[in-house]
This record gives C-alpha cells, structure tokens and sequence, in this order.
C-alpha cells in the first residue's frame, strides 16, 4: 500500500541530510515534527535502514494524514563497494521500481509506504516505509521453524501469482528479460567470481560443497535456460533475513517481505527453493520438503495459476541451485562483513546439501 502524492516536491536525501522539517514534509503534515531520533537497523549489506523516532506537536487534526510514532527510512548502502554494486547490478533501479510499479498488483505481505523519492542518476533513493515494531527479523544463519516455513512459502502464492506469465520486461523498462544473452553474462560473471569464492572460503567450506561450486560453473548456462514455468515476478533474494515475522498476539501483521533490490522477472519455484533450503536446517529441511512443495503448489492454484504440479516440482529442484549461486556472487561482489562471510556459508552448505537431496544432476 502506498500513500506518496508529496513525493515528488522533495530532494532526495540520504539519512544525515534529514531534518525534522524535511521529514514533516514526507509524511504530509509540514511543519508537524517537532524532535525526531535515529538508529541504524536490520542486517542488509546493500542497503541502509535507519529507524525514526518522531514527535509531533499538538493534537492530529481529524481526517489528516497518519502521524505515525515511527518510520524506517531505506538508503543506499554506507559502503562504497556496497553502492557500486548496486549501481552496476541495478538493485536501486529494481527496489524503487517494486514501490512504485508492482507493490499494488500483488498480495504478498509488504510494509506500507509513505514516502518514495528518487535520483538514480546519481544512484540515490529514499523510501519510508512503516515501522514494523512488534517483528522480529528473521536471522539466515539460525534458521526458522516449520511454522515460519510455511508461513513464508504460502505468501509466495500473493507474489507469483497474480502476475503469472505476464511480459513484465515488456510492461516495466527496469525488469531484465530472461533470456539466453542475460543467461550467458550471468554465467560469465559466475566463471569469474568463482577462484574468488574458492580462495575466500577452502579453509570453511567442505570439500563436497566446493565441488557443488564447481557444478554450478560447469551447468549454469544451461540451468538458467532451462526452466519450464512461465516467466513471473520473483524477489530473487527470498530468505529470512528479508522476513519480518509478528510477533504473537501485537497488531503486527503474522509476516512482512522486505528488500525488494532483487526485485525481477524470473520462475516462481525458484524463489521456494531458494527460501527452503536456506531457511531451514538440512534435516528439517530433508523431512517437510514434500510438504513444502505441494503447499507452495496449492499457493498458486489459490491464486489462480493453472499448471501441472509436477512442471512446479521440477523447476523448484532446478531453483536449488539459486541459493548456491548467490553465495558465489554476492560473497565477491559486497563489502566483506564477519556475519556477511558466515551466512554466505551456511547458505553454500545447505544448497549444496539440498542440490544433492534433491539429485539436481539427473535434470542435466
């Protein structure tokens, strides 16, 4: 939901540049904040989030726009390498095209958005979005229950869904096509990053999951051009620490989906096998798989796609090795952080793992 008719009339600020004036001015109600506090938040390393706490002066005039006690603003990344990234990739370009362009035609749980303002020019955006107070952030590295795993893969029915086999690279100018010229720069940037990831990590990761890395170089072409779904909106980057989960009993909604920089046309089961076999620890992973899938399935016939369960199943094994391939790039491509080092692993482990369980070999 957004609510953005004053976006337009401000500059585009980054966090240290917001005042209070400024700031009273987003949210419709000019001259109304009187103090405001900021913190830092969330774990992303391409983007920055920053809490805001606000006072406002007097009453709220009946039928005015909302005062809200906080917001959470999205900036660029602090870290240079983090910004470039983004600018080369066109992760900005992909955020601030969801928000404006593709948040109202689907359902799948978002926060609510006051505030866009863009110069991507000069690779700047801002975004206040409300503050989910009563969530708690998933964490990539722990793991969720069962619970949250369902949770999560049933609201990918309210993303995939509504814009199933829709020319969105036609429709959006800031959507990239699938295709065989985009699959082969991918491929090429993994044969490259590859020594990188190797070097980086040979003394974490085990010998299996290397050779999983390998696979991944060997196949990618060919993996990336051969999924059978029709073409839909995906997150492209669908795991816990993009997840906001409320909080038993709080006015919280039960799950809200964050950091849409991967924002992109792609096949649906993609983002359910990435989400699963990341988010869940191997043997749980190993026992509600099955599970998983046929409900992820049952998301989109509730949503009204029309496809045979076993097209889902295969594509979802084929998305197996999204999880792994994202490791290899995104681990050489942003600012090196401790907690960064150890997800990128523990994503690497479980996709290898999960590549393995799933015999993505006998597809190739």
């Amino acid at each position: 939901m957004t609510d953005t008719n004053n976006s337009r009339d401000l500059p585009v600020l980054i966090d240290a540049e917001i005042d209070e004036d400024w700031m009273s001015q987003a949210l419709g109600r000019p001259g109304e904040i009187v103090s405001m506090t900021r913190a830092s938040i969330g774990t992303g390393q391409v983007g920055e989030n920053v809490r805001y706490e606000l006072t406002w002066s007097g009453d709220p005039e009946p039928g005015g726009s909302a005062r809200p006690d906080s917001v959470v603003g999205k900036f660029p990344s602090l870290d240079e390498l983090s910004r470039q990234t983004a600018q080369a990739t066109g992760a900005y370009v992909q955020e601030v095209g969801f928000y404006r362009d593709l948040q109202p035609l689907v359902t799948i749980p978002t926060p609510h958005l006051f505030h866009l303002g863009d110069d991507l020019e000069a690779n700047r955006f801002v975004l206040l979005m409300g503050d989910i107070r009563e969530a708690d952030q998933g964490d990539q590295i722990e793991g969720c229950s069962i619970a949250e795993a369902r949770m999560a893969v049933e609201a990918l029915g309210g993303l995939h869904g509504p814009l199933w086999g829709r020319d969105l690279p036609g429709e959006y100018h800031w959507i990239s096509a699938r295709d065989g010229e985009r699959a082969t720069g991918h491929a090429d940037l993994v044969s490259m990053l590859a020594p990188g990831f190797r070097e980086r990590y040979e003394g974490r990761l085990a010998p299996e999951v290397l050779r999983a890395a390998d696979w991944v170089v060997e196949h990618f072409y060919a993996w990336a051009t051969s999924f059978e779904t029709p073409t839909t909106l995906v997150h492209g980057d669908y795991r816990l620490d993009n997840l906001l989960f409320g909080r038993p009993g709080s006015e919280s909604a039960p799950l809200t989906v964050v950091d849409w920089q991967t924002a992109a046309g792609g096949h649906g089961p993609a983002d359910a096998a990435y989400f699963v076999g990341a988010g869940l620890l191997p043997a749980a992973r190993r026992e509600h798989e099955p599970e998983l899938i046929e409900l992820y399935y049952q998301a989109l016939i509730d949503n009204g796609v029309e496809i045979e369960r076993d097209v889902v199943e295969r594509d979802y094994i084929r998305g197996s090795v999204s999880g792994l391939s994202m490791a290899m790039i995104a681990s050489q491509i942003v600012g090196q952080t401790e907690r960064g080092d150890e997800m990128f692993c523990v994503m690497a482990e479980r996709h290898a793992a999960q590549m393995s369980d799933l015999e993505i070999g006998d597809l190739y």
